[in-house]
């Protein structure tokens, strides 16, 4: 995996070409922080998209369990939950 300031990809984009050649990550960042990340792609365009997303909506799972653990949301029953779910519904019709 590689960091490449946003300037320097500007500057020198070959040396994205290359790095992607090697089989590497790439994270850009701008301002020393993390905003994309480039990888290479290949013949089977679709299969990779898919497994990016399948990726994407296994780390929001992640983040809201680590949440509702920090809020404590983990403690409430089935019951409590059923019951907040059918009130919802209520007030939706």
């Amino acid at each position: 995996m590689k960091y490449v300031a946003t300037r320097e990809l500007r500057s020198n984009p070959s040396s994205l070409w290359e790095t992607l050649d090697q089989n590497m990550e790439v994270i850009v960042t701008l301002n020393g922080k993390p905003k994309a990340i480039i990888i290479r792609a290949d013949e089977d365009l679709d299969l990779l998209l898919k497994a990016i997303t399948r990726a994407k909506a296994e780390l929001s799972v992640e983040r809201m369990r680590l949440q509702s653990l920090k809020s404590g949301l983990n403690e409430i029953s089935d019951e409590d939950i059923d019951r907040e779910i059918r009130e919802e519904r209520k007030q939706q019709r």
